[in-house]
């Protein structure tokens, strides 16, 4: 169903003339700050969201875990790990009308990768790429790299004959891609939308939706009205909304669509009242896990018994259990503190300590409160430290200039490549990798060991020895595992609910309903 001109002149700025004819398929979603719309150059998930519409992987990711076939529809990779063989649908072609082939594969492995997150350990771990032929290309490694499919899953393909040759951070790409996606670019107005089109030529199927608008929407109260108006057919919303979008015979609720999200709760070694890990080992205690679940996050979270999401028991170790580790006992924590030599003083706090995390994020700040009462109760007084992203990213994730940390974020596809990384070595201060000041060379030894190796079993192996070591260093640790929420227009529309499970989202799968 067409959203109406009213509605889409209201939402998306456009003015009289832009306004589209009634029998046009449009599909709005809502969206927070877009720099650019080139995923390879930026962690953002909303940059990866939107560009994911365009810009496609060679394999894609389940938020069960599960590698699916895209770009490459098959692959080959040896027993000792040093060689994969990649072999790429035929027939595909770049939205401008260019064909994808294993030179646009090569040029990507061999210059782009290296710009991303994840991408940048693959690169390292690559000696030399090979065209077999227009759709086959040979990859082999200097050493086995475990998580190589997962890894690919993050990197979105570019042209190699749009960037090759160009300073990739300036090129006019970045803000209008050219991809073999679903959706075509039309427009991208900062601050305001990105609008596409579909996709005439799509290699995977037809697409539905004649039009795509991505809305970048800051106000949480905009958007949930502009969703109960029917303006919106798709939106993200934070738990403390579920009940009322639930109540509305128009909407639906999904939590696939994005790999499981986990609350890390970060400390900074370098206090002085954390310096030592066993005070570190009762601070976490004296979050009350349960108290934390049930009151901010009931609806799209599970409290956290490993590091390790639901998906990935093959990593658990059988050793470690969180909630019963690290139970929130008052009378074990406070006299845990009084043997650590932290009394209570006259005032009725034993210390102090700053709380920080993300001003923007409701579920953040009810968990916050929640941390801020439990530990009240074992004489820890916690000011609360509400900042934007931005300066979390540079005060937090660069400076450590913080005492406890609040961060919900992504677990990635791998453990290699969305948890290990919050408890190893950074003395790079990396953004969004181990904040801590901590370095311990046993986490390092195991993290390697799993990156290393190439069967399941053997990396499962390591990443339980890390776990088991992770709980006794405690810089970081999690508090829940979450599940992102996404409200949809079920009147309007089917495919919404995402059920392939496929991350990025299968959008020539969305159709409007008859």
């Amino acid at each position: 169903m067409a959203l109406t001109a009213v509605a889409a002149l209201a939402l998306t700025s456009c003015s009289a003339s832009d306004a589209q004819n009634d029998d046009e398929v449009t599909l709005v979603q809502s969206i927070g700050p877009l720099p650019h719309l080139n995923p390879q150059l930026i962690t953002s998930p909303n940059v990866r969201i939107a560009a994911g519409t365009m810009l496609e992987p060679l394999v894609k990711m389940t938020d069960e875990y599960d590698v699916v076939p895209w770009l490459a529809h098959d692959w080959e990779i040896s027993d000792d790990g040093t060689e994969a063989t990649l072999y790429l649908q035929e027939g595909v072609t770049w939205h401008d009308g260019e064909p994808f082939t294993a030179d646009d594969v090569k040029f990507n492995l061999d210059e782009v990768i290296q710009y991303q997150r994840a991408g940048i350990e693959i690169s390292g771990a690559i000696d030399t790429v090979e065209v077999v032929d227009e759709h086959t290309v040979r990859v082999l490694f200097r050493e086995p790299y475990g998580p190589f499919l997962q890894g690919l899953a993050l990197q979105s393909m570019l042209p190699r004959h749009i960037y090759e040759g160009t300073d990739f951070v300036e090129n006019p790409a970045n803000s209008s891609p050219v991809g073999t996606g679903p959706l075509v670019m039309e427009r991208f107005e900062e601050g305001s939308q990105v609008e596409l089109v579909r996709n005439e030529d799509y290699w995977a199927g037809e697409v539905h939706i004649d039009r795509l608008i991505f809305a970048i929407l800051t106000d949480p109260n905009a958007q949930d009205l502009a969703l109960k108006s029917g303006e919106l057919d798709r939106s993200a919303i934070d738990s403390a909304r579920l009940a009322e979008v639930e109540a509305d015979p128009d909407l639906a609720v999904t939590t696939h669509g994005s790999m499981p999200w986990q609350v890390f709760f970060n400390m900074n070694a370098q206090v002085e009242e954390l310096t030592d890990p066993e005070v570190r080992r009762l601070v976490f205690s004296a979050v009350d896990i349960d108290a934390l679940h049930e009151i901010a996050v009931p609806n799209n979270s599970t409290p956290a018994e490993s590091i390790y999401p639901p998906g990935l028991e093959w990593a658990k170790s059988p050793e470690v259990d969180y909630l019963e580790d690290f139970a929130y006992n008052v009378e074990a924590i406070n006299q845990g503190l009084d043997d650590a030599g932290y009394p209570v003083g006259s005032d009725g706090y034993r210390f102090s300590l700053e709380l920080t995390f993300m001003s923007h994020l409701a579920d953040a700040r009810a968990m916050a409160e929640v941390i801020q009462s439990s530990m009240d109760e074992v004489g820890i007084r916690i000011e609360l430290n509400a900042i934007e992203d931005t300066v979390y990213q540079e005060y937090v994730s660069q400076k450590g200039d913080f005492e406890l940390a609040l961060l919900i974020g992504g677990t990635e596809t791998d453990p290699n490549l969305g948890i290990t990384i919050w408890h190893e070595c950074n003395p790079e201060e990396i953004p969004f990798r181990n904040p801590s000041g901590e370095c311990d060379e046993e986490l390092d030894q195991y993290a390697m060991e799993a990156l290393r190796s190439v069967s399941e079993q053997e990396r499962g192996e390591a990443f339980q020895k890390f776990e088991e070591r992770a709980a006794e260093v405690m810089t970081s640790a999690p508090v829940v595992h979450m599940w992102p929420l996404t409200a949809y227009s079920e009147s309007r529309w089917e495919g919404a609910e995402i059920p392939t499970r496929n991350i990025p989202l299968d959008w020539h799968l969305i159709r409007p309903k008859d």
